[in-house]
């Protein structure tokens, strides 16, 4: 096992990487009683060297940040969306690039809708991994053995996963496929949230409406603010079903606080005024600033059970190309496609109205909705085919 506690060995890992241009990369961390992730655990590989990086003995990892914003250098994780928002705020804001996601490529490939580590490590190699400290405490020091070598393993066989699913995309075309599926780790939009949605992410936040929803705009904002400078979740603030609660009420006063059952009384001695004001900015919002719901398709029934038929054809795409079905569209893409069709909207920037998803089922979904385009059942085998309307 090689440990690097140190900034200066980790610069040497990292200059050893960008000669290779290629590094494999996971981190072990924790997050459930912190409102910012703790980074417990780095490990990283070339093909000739795999380290343990610990980040609890080292102030600076900057070298390590910039290696995973290089863009001369591909970053092979398996899906690491998490780990590269743990990069990005630690860094101060660069933005990872050149990522390459296992997981995804795997999908691509048709190995499952979300395929894990383990189980395409057994399916490429034929190595199966022990599963042992799965729910260890990578943040007690020193790691044993056994901790040291289940971290190491989640690095060890990037590279053969990397050269045999890479290969493969290459083989079916479908490499650009990956390009276009990996372009979101290069969104800085991904990695910072916009306060003003965070009421979307809020349970139960469609039971409100009108200056209910500016309302609750408001305290989901002072909430993550709280969270934010306590460094806690943002459900030990609050919880959503409080927040849409306080959002329904429009309490004034304390007294009025003091009123609603789940409301802690410390988070009231704490917090009362700064609840009051987020209330009362909401309550000031001209209606025509107000949030307005997002469309689903479960609002119009004619439109879901023609997403239903069309979600029946991209599963008989999807297995036909041996590919996992989400990676097509799902039902809320699928929804969104048909009603712009319907509308008679452009469909540019639509997942499936452009790239591979377009030419793979998108000009279909097209004809459907045209009625040119119908399924059917094979007669004595029992398989779907695609017919032409107006034609046996």
């Amino acid at each position: 096992m090689e440990l690097l506690a140190h900034t200066d060995e980790v610069t040497g890992f990292c200059r050893q990487a960008r000669a290779e241009g290629l590094v494999g990369l996971d981190m072990e961390f924790e997050r459930e009683r912190t409102y910012r992730p703790v980074l417990q655990l780095v490990q990283a590989a070339t093909r000739e060297r795999a380290v343990l990086i610990d980040p609890l003995a080292i102030d600076d990892l900057s070298p390590l940040w910039e290696l995973i914003a290089d863009p001369a250098v591909e970053l092979i994780v398996h899906a690491g969306m998490q780990d590269m928002e743990i990069a990005f705020a630690e860094s101060g804001g660069l933005v990872p690039a050149n990522v390459f996601d296992t997981q995804i490529a795997a999908a691509l490939l048709g190995m499952g809708e979300q395929p894990g580590y383990a189980d395409v490590v057994r399916r490429i190699t034929g190595v199966h991994l022990k599963k042992g400290e799965r729910t260890t405490d990578w943040s007690r020091r020193p790691l044993s053995k056994a901790q040291a070598q289940y971290a190491l393993d989640d690095v060890l066989y990037l590279h053969q996963l990397y050269d045999e699913i890479d290969s493969e995309l290459e083989n079916r075309g479908r490499r650009p496929w990956l390009d276009e599926e990996l372009g979101f780790y290069e969104q800085r939009e991904n990695y910072e949230r916009d306060p003003g949605q965070l009421w979307l992410r809020v349970s139960r936040h469609r039971s409100l409406k009108g200056k209910q929803l500016a309302v609750l705009r408001e305290l989901a904002i002072w909430r993550e603010e709280a969270a934010a400078a306590r460094n806690v979740p943002r459900m030990r603030v609050v919880a959503d079903d409080v927040l849409v609660d306080l959002a329904r009420r429009n309490p004034q006063t304390v007294e009025d606080l003091q009123q609603l059952r789940r409301l802690h009384h410390r988070e009231i001695e704490r917090g009362a005024d700064e609840i009051l004001a987020a209330v009362a900015r909401g309550l000031a919002c001209p209606p025509d600033e107000h949030p307005k719901l997002p469309k689903v398709h479960d609002d119009d029934p004619e439109l879901n059970v023609t997403v239903d038929l069309l979600a029946t054809f991209v599963k008989y795409r999807a297995r036909e190309k041996s590919i996992a079905p989400s990676y097509l569209g799902n039902k809320k893409q699928i929804a969104a496609f048909a009603l712009a069709h319907r509308q008679k909207r452009s469909r540019d920037g639509h997942p499936l109205g452009s790239g591979w998803r377009y030419e793979m089922v998108g000009r279909d979904l097209e004809q459907f909705l045209d009625g040119r385009l119908a399924l059917s059942v094979e007669e004595g085998r029992g398989r779907l085919r695609l017919i032409p309307v107006g034609k046996p």
